[in-house]
């Protein structure tokens, strides 16, 4: 693989949140109800949402910037702290006093995962967010060799502010997602988005082009969890996978959208892009929780 040596500054807009883990083993059942007792030993927090997605990023050596909106609580402090820590700035996160910080708690024992709860808010953003989101990409907009909105579905990329951003960034007027360089659904997303059943090469295929034409893409992509990725430009390609061992596939689609920005911001076409996103999916899975990748392990484990 062709070393990655530049540094790409790459912005993203989305969904923050914490990823908080209980780690614990189990080995009774409560004389309460019939549910596992887990003794917890530990507990960790780290970036989750759009977060997973910029301490990939880091990870891998970009510059990275973050605008979101957050609440003004205890989450948001721990939140900030966290991106304070890998050298994030957190001058464009706009707080809305009346908003929950989103917070996802996972219970796990003996490696796995047995429970978990959220705490969030999932409203739209207020339209004050929404103007001051929008001064600041503008007025930042050239200083960035990719955007990349994280989409958790928790309010701060509504439609309008995303046909907004990506007019801002290509010039174009499209509906949500439309004018965007390329999109990264799961199989399930895909057929959703499409209402194709995605079960065989020819239906794969007609799902690629729907995407492609719809939301008027470069390239269209859809993630085939162990299968890899699909990707369709004038013909199909399937990337495969290249997990030895996989334990989580918690924020792996994160590693992924992240990965393909970095390389792209390295000079790779779409197709090496995928090439390195996939080797870099396959080293996260083989870690426990959101997790991100290094260079490096990259490089050793292709």
């Amino acid at each position: 693989m062709i070393k990655l040596n530049k540094k790409p500054n790459i912005l993203v807009i989305g969904d923050l949140m914490i990823d908080h883990y209980l780690w614990g083993s189990c080995d009774r059942i409560s004389p309460e109800a019939p549910v596992q007792v887990v003794n917890v030993k530990k507990e960790s927090s780290v970036l989750g949402g759009a977060g997973n997605v910029i301490n990939n990023l880091v990870t891998l050596g970009s510059v990275v910037d973050v605008i979101s909106v957050i609440g003004n609580d205890s989450v948001a402090n721990e939140l900030k702290s966290l991106l304070e820590k890998i050298d994030v700035p957190t001058s464009n996160l706009v707080v809305e006093n009346n908003r929950k910080t989103s917070k996802k708690s996972r219970l796990i024992a003996s490696q796995q995962q047995v429970l978990r709860y959220d705490m969030e808010s999932i409203d739209d953003i207020n339209e004050n967010s929404h103007k001051q989101i929008i001064q600041t990409l503008e007025k930042n907009i050239d200083k960035y060799s990719s955007i990349i909105l994280s989409d958790y579905g928790k309010g701060v990329l509504t439609t309008n502010l995303t046909k907004e951003i990506i007019k801002i960034a290509n010039g174009k007027d499209y509906s949500k997602y439309k004018g965007s360089y390329t999109l990264t659904p799961n199989k399930k997303e895909a057929m959703e988005a499409t209402n194709i059943d995605i079960k065989d090469e020819s239906s794969l295929i007609e799902a690629l082009k729907s995407l492609k034409t719809q939301c008027e893409l470069e390239v269209s992509l859809i993630t085939l969890s162990e299968q890899g990725i699909a990707i369709f430009d004038d013909e199909l390609t399937i990337k495969p996978t290249v997990a030895r061992e996989v334990y989580d596939v918690t924020g792996a689609g994160d590693t992924v959208i992240a990965s393909i920005a970095f390389a792209l911001g390295n000079n790779l076409d779409i197709k090496d892009a995928i090439y390195f996103a996939n080797l870099a999916a396959g080293v996260v899975v083989g870690k426990i929780g959101s997790a991100t990748t290094t260079l490096d392990e990259i490089y050793e484990y292709e």
